[in-house]
């Protein structure tokens, strides 16, 4: 699948210049030129006359006019420039068709080569918008753009100049990979961050792994700065973090959860890049977190606490951003109707805002319907300041288990959840679900990879609507490598993938995934290179 882009096409309000007819606003209504002169040659604007099949300006009498207007005087002529901004398209983003005319004309009509783009578009700003991806109309290569502009009297002109469209295939770098080998072992999330991202990740030291926030230009693809060093790590990965939120042009949040004293707690720190880490507030001893949200002044900590050995319960923090106070707290576990020993387990791994509500997702044991214990999706929906809405559990129609590993919401209202499933006795499978703004679920989908583990660890949209996930695929058996792709809905094939295998054999992982306003996917992970881990970053062509 080739990239999206937007053709937006532009007509001007096509006034005559002055010596042909008056207007009182020209300098309104003209586009690419003067209000005073005819378009000039220069700032890639052409004025061409005579007809050519390479393009230029003609002018036609039509309704039997013989070339005359009423009374038998000489029809004026319509003379027509179309100007394209870019070009040639080498990146995603907007092509605007801009139609000048010497004088008013009753509609425009543009063509990739014969092929109409619209047609009968009144003389407005704009004619027409509409999206189409590159292996449509149009696509990858040469296009030649036209345009006819028909006057009230049957008076048309037209116009025509190339377009060379050359932007990359979905899933291909922007900028080299780049891999930290060393000290930064993995890169475990990633969030955009002004013109580039924030990546949190784990650093080995000589007493213990650290929490780390590096900085990513967007340009280059390389590390702004230094690392910031956050303090130790109990736990690390995919669904584990440590996890970073933005909070600025320059400020970051990272959530971590800390070893102490032979138990673990949450800990959260600010990050300003260019000056260093805030101060680091704790949570309660026993307490794992695993992702993050920023909400104005409040972080979103979801997680779960140790119980008993082996077993918790799923909890959700509300956290002040500039103080750390503990705001609010939310707990999810079976009734004791259910589970009267609290022995099952549950545990939350993403979060989300979604139209003003905290989603977190996760997961947790339940019985199936044999009386067996299984794990299964969690879905919790909370307004802003911590009030349960709702909750979800998967029933299992797909798969046997199945976990929710993050939530992101949807352009168009509702929210998607991945993170994996499989069958008793088989291996995990990407599932991928989707929900309805008022938290319904919906259509399912699952990665069919039978003989190969596989999961989800991130999940985002892309300016076209495809859902791009992140995570780990087991290929062979030996070795995991990390995975991204797109697909364009609950149905249809996948738009493209990318299979990351390190240099050695270990569990490479896409854990961290953040997609910017043109649709681009940054990627932050960890591979393997002999028996030492390193960290790597990429960024992909929508």
């Amino acid at each position: 699948m080739l990239l999206p882009l937007v053709l937006v096409l532009v007509a001007a309000c096509t006034a005559p210049w002055p010596p042909l007819v008056g207007c009182a606003e020209v300098d309104a209504c003209m586009t690419g030129s003067s209000s005073l002169d005819p378009p000039s040659s220069g700032d890639g604007i052409q004025t061409v006359t005579g007809h050519s099949d390479s393009g230029g300006s003609s002018t036609t009498a039509g309704d039997g006019s013989g070339g005359s207007g009423s009374g038998g005087e000489e029809a004026l002529p319509v003379e027509v420039e179309v100007v394209l901004t870019p070009s040639p398209m080498i990146d995603v983003g907007e092509v605007q068709v801009s139609v000048w005319t010497s004088r008013p004309v009753a509609s425009i009509d543009i063509f990739d080569g014969d092929t109409p783009l619209v047609l009968g578009a009144a003389p407005a700003l704009p004619v027409h918008v509409f999206e189409v991806t590159s292996d449509d109309i149009p696509g990858d290569g040469m296009h030649m753009i036209r345009a006819v502009a028909r006057a009230a009297d049957g008076v048309s002109g037209e116009d025509a100049e190339e377009l060379l469209i050359d932007v990359q295939p979905g899933g291909t770098d922007v900028w080299p990979p780049y891999v930290k080998a060393g000290p930064i072992n993995g890169f475990t999330s990633a969030a955009m961050l002004g013109n580039g991202i924030a990546v949190g990740g784990y650093f080995e030291t000589n007493q213990a792994l650290e929490a780390v926030a590096v900085r990513i230009d967007g340009t280059k693809g390389q590390p702004e700065g230094v690392p910031i060093l956050l303090g130790p790590v109990a736990v690390t990965g995919g669904g584990r973090g440590p996890a970073i939120a933005a909070a600025g042009d320059d400020t970051a949040f990272v959530a971590w959860t800390r070893p102490d004293n032979g138990s673990r707690r949450w800990a959260v720190s600010r990050v300003t890049f260019g000056e260093g880490k805030g101060p680091t507030w704790t949570g309660p001893l026993g307490t794992s977190v695993h992702a993050l949200a920023v909400a104005g002044e409040v972080l979103i900590l979801p997680g779960a606490v140790e119980v008993s050995p082996g077993t918790h319960d799923l909890k959700v923090w509300w956290v002040s951003a500039v103080s750390g106070e503990l705001l609010h707290e939310a707990t999810f576990a079976a009734s004791l109707v259910e589970d009267q020993t609290n022995m099952w387990d549950e545990v939350a791994r993403g979060v989300a805002i979604v139209g003003g509500e905290v989603v977190a997702v996760g997961e947790r044991e339940t019985k199936n319907d044999l009386d067996e214990l299984v794990p299964r999706t969690v879905v919790l929906r909370y307004s802003l300041d911590g009030e349960a809405l709702a909750e979800w559990t998967s029933p299992g129609e797909l798969l046997d288990h199945d976990g929710g590993m993050a939530v992101a919401p949807l352009r168009a209202g509702g929210f998607v959840v991945t993170g994996w499933g499989r069958d008793t006795l088989s291996v995990r499978q990407v599932l991928t679900r989707w929900f309805s703004a008022a938290g319904e679920a919906g259509a399912a989908r699952v990665e069919p990879t039978p003989s190969n583990d596989a999961i989800g660890f991130a999940v985002g949209e892309d300016r076209e609507g495809k859902i791009v996930i992140a995570g780990a695929l087991q290929q062979p058996m030996t070795d995991a490598n990390a995975w991204i792709f797109a697909v364009p809905g609950p149905v249809g094939a996948t738009a493209w993938e990318v299979v990351r295998n390190g240099p050695g054999q270990g569990p490479d992982e896409a854990a961290g995934l953040a997609i910017d306003a043109w649709g681009y996917t940054y990627i932050a992970g960890s591979e393997f290179e002999a028996l030492q881990p390193r960290a790597f970053a990429l960024r992909l062509y929508p």
